[in-house]
């Protein structure tokens, strides 16, 4: 793989966007957490796990979607049809990258294989592959297609086990280069003021109340 893109890959994911990372993995996990305990007589019934697994992804992309709308963010989410069933991805972008999320049983692993991750993957092969045409201008100008990365997480017992970005290879056989966000944690935690932190737990929790509502 090219340096090149690994230098793409430290400019786009810099300390501002690895600590507000940590910092919505930490919002999402003490809410759904916190929720969860309030409604341990709810969750009671042997098949919890199942509507465990959909809050705690539901709560997770729900916090990344609301902290795209802060104007220091440097980043912008969507939701993107990736198959015929109309499965819907939520994708964060960068200047430079499409992003997905999800859990993974070990730190260094992607997220499972899917027909739309392979082919965002493509694009990780050079920076001279994936080339389309910007005619948003007077003239058009030859843009290269955005790369592709993960941020992958760890959950056990209430905690991240981990928490990383991950660039994925061309043919999604591996990962290229990861960056361990549980490194720094010292570092990252203190970006978000704790009241802030506080805001959007409790935010978040009614939309968590909002989400099971749909469910039951």
């Amino acid at each position: 793989m090219e340096n090149r893109i690994i230098e793409l890959f430290e400019e786009n994911f810099g300390f501002a966007f690895k600590a507000t990372t940590y910092n919505n993995m930490i919002v999402a996990i003490r809410t759904f957490e916190q929720f969860k305990k309030k409604n341990e007589d709810f969750f009671s019934f042997e098949k919890r796990e199942t509507v465990f697994g959909h809050l705690r992804t539901y709560a997770i992309e729900r916090q990344f979607n609301a902290s795209a709308f802060n104007p220091k963010a440097n980043y912008s989410v969507s939701m993107k049809q990736v198959n015929s069933y109309k499965h819907k991805a939520l994708c964060i972008e960068t200047k430079d990258f499409i992003v997905n999320l999800g859990r993974t049983n070990g730190a260094f692993k992607l997220l499972s294989k899917s027909s739309y991750k392979k082919e965002f993957a493509k694009s990780n092969a050079g920076l001279s592959m994936q080339l389309s045409f910007d005619l948003s201008g007077e003239y058009p100008v030859v843009i290269e297609s955005k790369k592709y990365a993960q941020i992958t997480y760890g959950y056990k017992f209430g905690d991240m086990t981990h928490l990383s970005i991950v660039l994925p290879s061309d043919n999604y056989s591996g990962s290229e280069y990861t960056v361990n966000l549980l490194a720094d944690v010292n570092v990252y935690k203190n970006y978000v003021p704790e009241e802030l932190v506080e805001e959007s737990i409790v935010a978040l929790k009614k939309n968590l109340s909002d989400e099971i509502e749909k469910i039951i």
